[in-house]
């Protein structure tokens, strides 16, 4: 007892010990930020350094050749960063032209800036700079990273023989924080050296835990800043031509977005006749299955700032139509780290669904160790009288040493439709350990038979009762082969929750290697060792349940390095099913081509087989009509990217995806569930085409506005006559109505403070 208290008291402190402080000063003028950081503006302030390795080694010191130092001050209107990054192979710094917001992935060294100023663990400001001086900004959480949070704030670089520079401006409109004399904010540099695909650090980051935010250092000393007046417009102008089925139509569309600080912590986000017409197409597919597809939100508004409803699992966005009327969120975060979030929005009375009203409040409470308590109601009120409220409690606790941790979980529903109410809950429990080589977890999810979110949050079903758990083990050191090594094994056995029955049993397991050479090869499995009963394929009643034959899965993937100009991805794989003699195959094909700085291409080959798959069908006189079929798909994108430069870019997607089922018999459940014939005779085979085309322009003419310009070509279309050949059914498709759209749209930011300083 005695060791353990001695550990549990020593290992805060050796974590408070780690954390490295750097004392900011106050200027009277500001840096001019062009990048050269070598002139007499920076060189009487303090500099800070010892870069630590993060990937792939954790915490031994960065080699003199890449030595790193950073400097910073500030002043009434933003916080300026210098960051002197020397490299004694200058001809080796990796530059390629990439998109605004895509650095992650593209062949770059770059720096990133991590910047917490309520020093809660939960939620960073990330700004990334390119050796080339290309941009990205993002909000990093605990789960999360939110890639379309965008932000006006400036940087540029430069580069000699000694390596590169770069300078920041981060204006604190770009910023949250509490309105206090003396500050502290969380803060961390991470430089990424691509060439060898290494990552350092300022502050020590541990490879093994995930909870990046909480190890970060301390910039002390920031004083008398005030919160500025945030208040920015974001109108638009847009224009439309649109032809299908030598029908032509062209409109012209004005809206605006506003933002605007309620306070210091609090901010107000509108936008008033929103127009999504560019968002990118859907990656639409077959749906056989008894549930809805979830598919990803596109649309700005749905995606920038709003980490804070998500926490719950309670908010699909994509169920707030398109028709939208207008739509506002406050988020923020009081002095105590409460944050509140409150999201509104009127969808127009479309061919499905009368006018409706949407809402959402969420409040979470940042705890000590990187913990939270979150509560979060949800509520559809619609004109035909039929409302939803969903009500969720969530939390996550973790121990001083940030190593496990426990989060819980409770749903309430209350769903009024056509004169009926229905009330519901959800619940899950899940303990893990979250640090170092060895990690599991164990898991226990409830979904009552009468649980019903799906009015502004997605569950694919209800009534069920599922146990799980799960141990994965990672190096946390190279080898003398390995760069990186990654495994998992996963089980799960799944229940209805009323009646307590026995649903499916599963296991799967994954390995990911990393060789010296940066060739990655997996392999998979999955694994269903008994009979499944599965109670919702029918499409009728719990009765009617359907035996899935046990079920094995195997796949291996290869991925070559990507600092190649040509670099390959390939997976392909099978599986078996014993009961009517099911197997599948399936294989992919992407290779990847830098063809120079500024034109990179990448090509997706994908298709799988199953022979002899049984499942629903269709109904006959309401009794469900099975098939042993033949299921088969291949799936073509193309996709493309010219930049000109870090303003203008030119961006290429091509996708057609096909598929067919050919039904070999018909049948019809007996009593325990397995397939025995039927008398039903009907054309049940599907031929479906989805065919997009997306070609955009994009040019960022001033911070924060942009012009764009994008075509659009879609087919869509699904029949009963399959068709054999993959060159027929293209000329097949190609004969069908087309949507064809021209879009321009310009953006223009237009920021309060800009004109007060005029």
């Amino acid at each position: 007892m005695r060791f353990i208290f001695v550990i549990s008291v020593l290992v805060p402190l050796l974590l408070v010990a780690q954390t490295k402080e750097y004392s900011i000063i106050r200027v009277s003028q500001a840096p001019v930020i062009d990048g050269n950081i070598q002139d007499d503006y920076w060189k009487d302030v303090s500099s800070a350094g010892q870069f630590l390795s993060y990937i792939p080694v954790s915490g031994t010191p960065i080699s003199q050749s890449l030595n790193t130092q950073w400097k910073a001050v500030y002043d009434n209107q933003a916080i300026y960063f210098a960051i002197y990054m020397y490299d004694s192979h200058p001809d080796s710094i990796m530059t390629q032209w990439c998109k605004r917001d895509k650095i992650y992935g593209s062949n770059n060294d770059y720096v990133s800036l991590y910047i917490n100023p309520y020093r809660d663990g939960q939620t960073d400001f990330c700004f990334k700079l390119t050796a080339d001086a290309i941009q990205e900004d993002l909000k990093i959480g605990q789960d999360y990273e939110d890639e379309n949070w965008d932000m006006v704030w400036q940087g540029e670089t430069s580069m000699d023989d000694k390596g590169w520079y770069a300078e920041f401006k981060i204006p604190y409109s770009a910023l949250r924080f509490a309105k206090s004399d003396l500050q502290d904010w969380s803060f961390n540099i991470q430089r990424h050296v691509r060439r060898s695909r290494t990552t350092y650090s300022w502050n020590k980051l541990d490879l093994t835990r995930d909870d990046i935010s909480a190890q970060a250092g301390i910039i002390t000393g920031l004083k008398n800043i005030e919160p500025p007046l945030r208040l920015s417009f974001l109108p638009y102008v847009s224009s439309y031509a649109s032809n299908y089925d030598d029908e032509t139509s062209v409109n012209v569309n004005g809206g605006l977005d506003l933002k605007y600080g309620i306070n210091e912590s609090f901010t107000l986000d509108m936008t008033l006749i929103p127009d999504f017409g560019q968002v990118g197409f859907d990656n639409r597919v077959l749906n056989l299955s008894p549930f809805e597809i979830q598919y990803d939100e596109k649309r700005p508004f749905f995606t920038e700032g709003t980490e804070l409803f998500t926490k719950s699992g309670l908010f699909y966005s994509r169920r707030i139509s398109d028709n939208l009327i207008n739509a506002s969120k406050v988020t923020g975060k009081t002095k105590g780290n409460l944050g509140i979030g409150v999201l509104n929005a009127v969808a127009n009375e479309t061919e499905n669904l009368p006018l409706s009203n949407y809402n959402i409040v969420t409040l979470d409470q940042s705890l000590n160790n990187n913990s939270y308590v979150s509560l979060t109601n949800t509520n559809v009120n619609r004109k035909a009288h039929d409302k939803a409220n969903v009500t969720g409690i969530t939390s996550l606790l973790r121990n001083p040493s940030n190593s496990y941790q426990l989060n819980t979980t409770f749903n309430w529903s209350h769903v009024r439709s056509n004169g009926e109410t229905n009330t519901g809950f959800a619940s899950n429990v899940l303990l893990s350990k979250i640090s170092g080589k060895f990690q599991y977890f164990i898991e226990n999810n409830i979904e009552s038979n009468t649980y019903d979110p799906n009015d502004m949050g997605f569950l694919y079903n209800n009534n069920e009762l599922s146990y799980f758990g799960g141990i994965s083990y990672k190096i946390d050191k190279p080898t003398s082969r390995l760069i990186e090594f990654k495994s998992y094994i996963n089980a799960s056995l799944e229940y209805l929750y009323s009646p307590y029955l026995f649903s499916k049993w599963e296991i799967e397991g994954r390995q990911i290697s990393t060789f010296k050479n940066y060739l990655t090869w997996g392999v998979s499995t999955e694994i269903i060792p008994v009979e499944e009963n599965d109670f919702f394929e029918a499409r009728t009643t719990l009765d009617d349940v359907f035996k899935r034959s046990p079920f094995y899965e195997l796949r291996t993937f290869f991925s070559s390095d990507y600092r190649k100009k040509i670099a390959l991805d390939v997976s392909f794989g099978g599986g078996r099913a014993d009961l009517y003699d099911e197997y599948a195959y399936f294989f992919r094909f992407s290779p990847r081509v830098r063809f120079n700085q500024k034109l990179f291409m990448y090509y997706v080959f994908s298709t799988k087989t199953t022979e002899n798959e049984s499942g629903y069908i269709t109904k006959d006189n309401d009794t469900p009509i099975f098939s042993i079929r033949n299921k088969q798909f291949f799936t073509n994108v193309l996709t493309g990217q010219y930049v000109m430069n870090n303003k203008m870019s030119f961006d290429f997607k091509f996708r057609h995806h096909w598929e067919q089922v050919r039904n070999y018999s018909f049948h019809e459940l007996d009593q325990d569930g397995y397939l025995t014939t039927s008398s039903f005779m009907g054309n049940q085979n599907v031929n479906f085409n989805a065919w997009n085309i997306d070609f955009s322009f994009n040019y960022w003419f001033a911070p924060g506005s942009e012009l764009s310009v994008v075509w659009k070509n879609a087919i869509l279309s699904e029949g009963n006559q399959v068709i054999s050949y993959y060159r027929d059914n293209l000329e097949a498709l190609l004969d069908q109505p087309q949507e064809n759209s021209l879009s321009l749209k310009v953006r223009y930011y237009l920021d309060y403070l800009t004109f007060k300083r005029k």
